[in-house]
């Protein structure tokens, strides 16, 4: 009978996400940071009926697929799960994620692509969140320890890249020459609870998360960020909900750029201090480009974006030819969105603020008879069967679906195959160096 703190000899015989998974003396043991055939030893840290959790102490057999880490920090933050593997093997894994969740959760025999690689598998985020911890005078910006909120102090993410190694090294020092003191989650006492920041096109949106009123001196933080960014805009967000969400609704601009301005794929926006915008550039476009691809909209005459964000997949799929709805339940967003398409002359859209499950039905109901082009890009947890019901009434020939959690896009997929049938489905590495992976799904009505 396995004890906590057992050392045991272990195989990786599988992955359940990130951790391997494998069975010793009739317990089901989930060990992170291994790759499947590796043989380890390892120690027990937990036991729940026969089920327990181990972490390694020595590594016994290497798997070919192993490489060494460019970060100092992997095994101790829990930014990145796979950054020990390879990264031709980080997209198999993903791949197979992909597979597994659609057979055993949704019971599909579907063909899966291989998982299309980013541009950039390192430097690639263009957001940075970050919690402030510590003490007064010792300020430490960092990653949350894996299953914890412990600070891991990193002071160059080698997923944010120069820009982010800038912004930390200068808000750190800002924070302990002006005795800021930093957010403590057991009291919910102090000053600054994060640092969020977005960089695009080589503009810079830094906003601090304040718990309270901010009444220090933003002058040298502002300083010192105009020697390394020569555009940026300062910001700074009150939040004293005792929580983990990161942003509370009120924004103050301090100043520099009151937003980021770009062109992608044709569309201009404009990205505000809290606008939702896929983290990885590169994977976007590709992704975006290839859903305008996979939609025949020829007999089109509403095209429905639900949960668009700030409209840019609207933007790029919307025509003269028929009507556009876009709809998104975060108010911001939506007055971003409302921006964009003024910003763009979009023809025939109307942007709707409230849930898909309400509003989705609605636009149905209005457009009895008309022929629909659907897309769906929804948040982890993906449709309901209200939606899924809805998209079925609506009964288009085609739907796109975007899916950020494989083991949700199973269960919808599930739902939704007694009508749709998968006609494409193409895993996209969104997230390098992490177990995430973005899928784009083309779904045809059967009959």
């Amino acid at each position: 009978m396995l004890k906590v703190n057992d050392i045991v000899t272990y195989t990786a015989q599988g992955y359940s996400n990130s951790e391997t998974v494998g069975t010793v003396d009739g317990y089901t043991l989930f060990v992170p940071l291994l790759i499947v055939g590796e043989v380890a030893r390892v120690r027990v840290d937990y036991i729940k009926k026969n089920v327990a959790y181990a972490t390694v102490t020595e590594l016994l057999r290497r798997s070919p697929a192993r490489i060494l880490p460019p970060c100092p920090y992997f095994g101790k933050c829990g930014g990145c799960a796979l950054a020990h593997l390879s990264y031709s093997e980080q997209l198999i894994f993903k791949q197979n994620k992909v597979a597994n969740n659609l057979r055993k959760l949704g019971k599909l025999n579907v063909d899966v692509r291989p998982c299309v690689p980013s541009p950039q598998i390192w430097g690639y985020r263009n957001k940075l969140s970050l919690p402030v911890r510590g003490r007064q005078g010792a300020v430490k910006l960092g990653m949350f320890e894996r299953n914890s909120h412990n600070v891991v102090e990193t002071t160059r993410c080698p997923l944010g890249g120069d820009w982010a190694a800038a912004l930390t090294s200068i808000f750190t020092e800002y924070c302990n020459n002006n005795g800021i003191v930093p957010y403590n989650e057991r009291d919910f006492s102090g000053v600054v609870r994060h640092l969020t920041a977005r960089f695009v096109e080589g503009q810079l949106l830094v906003t601090v998360v304040s718990n309270g009123e901010f009444n220090y001196d933003l002058r040298p933080l502002e300083r010192a960020l105009s020697h390394s960014f020569d555009r940026f805009g300062l910001f700074i967000n009150v939040n004293t909900a005792r929580n983990n969400v990161i942003l509370g609704k009120e924004t103050h601009y301090v100043c520099g750029l009151h937003y980021i301005e770009g062109e992608h794929l044709g569309v201009k926006f404009r990205l505000c201090p809290d606008s939702f915008f896929q983290v990885n550039d590169g994977v976007k476009d590709l992704i975006y480009a290839k859903a305008k691809e996979l939609l025949d909209t020829s007999q089109t005459q509403v095209l429905v974006d639900c949960f668009s964000g700030i409209g840019v997949l609207t933007n790029v799929l919307a025509s003269e030819r028929f009507d556009s709805y876009a709809i998104e339940i975060e108010p911001s967003a939506v007055r971003d969105a409302d921006d964009l398409a003024r910003l763009n002359n979009t023809p025939r859209l109307t942007n709707v603020c409230g849930d898909v499950t309400v509003e989705l039905p609605k636009i149905v109901a209005s457009n009895v008879k008309k022929r629909f082009t659907i897309v769906v890009d929804p948040p982890r947890k993906g449709l309901n069967e209200n939606i899924c019901s809805t998209l079925k009434q609506a009964s288009p020939n085609s739907i796109v679906y975007i899916s950020c959690d494989s083991a949700t896009l199973a269960r919808d997929l599930a739902q939704l195959s007694d009508e749709y049938a998968v006609d494409y489905l193409e895993p996209y590495d969104m997230f390098p160096q992490t177990d995430q992976v973005e899928t784009l799904i083309r779904l045809i009505r059967r009959r």
